[in-house]
């Protein structure tokens, strides 16, 4: 159960190794583009598609695995839009955990297990205060949505990317800055993103893959059923693999998590980042 709480941190953390922004139209032809329909029109089709509900509620699993070792555990998931992300995890269906919150001004693990947190500002970690990523890249990401590195949750316009689509996927491609490009492949059949890619600037070999799939209604709109997160530390392939049900709008649960602070104990980013490592081996 200690790897399980921890490695949920470690794929959060280790989205540190990346990040993105801007480039020009390249003409192709796929399944739902016409030849001449634009790098603006297909912008504006995915962010149409955004799910619109201000807050839901889902059940989640969440299977974990490298090359020696996997875990799953059964949790929730819970977000409210430009406001707070909260992944819960619950073993044997009655008790909690772990907790994972992330906020505009924080993000924040509880270990229920130990009686410990770590609570620290996105720009504590060194990749994420140079390449720009906060809560907001992370609510894009469980939102299934397209977004720009560092803008605080603005919908995105065309400008942001340059078009590459052919008759087997669309892509759009955030420009490089120094740190990080960030590539969205579309899904072909319903132009949802289906995949984000993490890369280093000037490489085309992703750091980070996040990959969705099995799509549900939230009233007018889809949100995707599964959620695979795929990363390598230390030369081992991790993967997290959401799998979402029962998604609901739903506004009645807290969204602050309160910490008794005669009973945790708060540790440092980087002794739990060693933890994590000792548990991942």
């Amino acid at each position: 159960m200690k790897r399980i709480k921890f490695l949920v941190f470690l794929g959060s953390v280790l989205l540190l190794a990346s990040c993105g922004s801007k480039k020009n139209v390249v003409a192709g032809d796929s399944p739902l583009m016409g030849k001449h329909t634009s790098l603006a029109e297909v912008v504006q089709m995915v962010n149409d598609k955004r799910v619109t509900e201000p807050s839901i509620s889902a059940k989640m699993n969440l299977s974990i695995s490298t090359s020696r070792n996997s875990a799953r555990v059964g949790g929730s998931l819970r977000m409210k839009r430009n406001d707070v992300i909260q992944i819960s995890l619950v073993a044997l269906g009655l008790m909690e955990v772990g907790r994972l919150e992330l906020t505009p001004d924080y993000m924040m693990l509880v270990d229920r297990m130990n009686h410990q947190y770590v609570k620290c500002d996105y720009d504590e970690v060194h990749f994420f205060r140079e390449a720009g990523i906060d809560f907001y890249t992370f609510q894009s990401l469980f939102w299934d949505e397209l977004f720009v590195l560092n803008s605080k949750g603005e919908t995105p316009g065309s400008d942001s990317y340059s078009l590459k689509a052919d008759a087997s996927e669309v892509k759009l491609v955030n420009a490089q800055n120094d740190n990080v490009a960030l590539t969205f492949i579309l899904n072909a059949a319903n132009l949802l993103v289906g995949e984000t890619l993490f890369s280093r600037a000037y490489s085309d070999d992703p750091v980070v893959k996040w990959q969705y799939s099995e799509w549900t209604k939230v009233g007018e709109k889809d949100f995707p059923g599964a959620m695979k997160v795929s990363f390598d530390i230390n030369n081992e392939n991790v993967e997290a693999l959401f799998r979402i049900s029962s998604v609901k709008p739903d506004s009645s649960w807290e969204t602050r998590t309160e910490i008794n602070k005669n009973r945790y104990s708060e540790i440092s980013l980087e002794a739990a980042f060693r933890r994590i490592m000792s548990l991942a081996q």
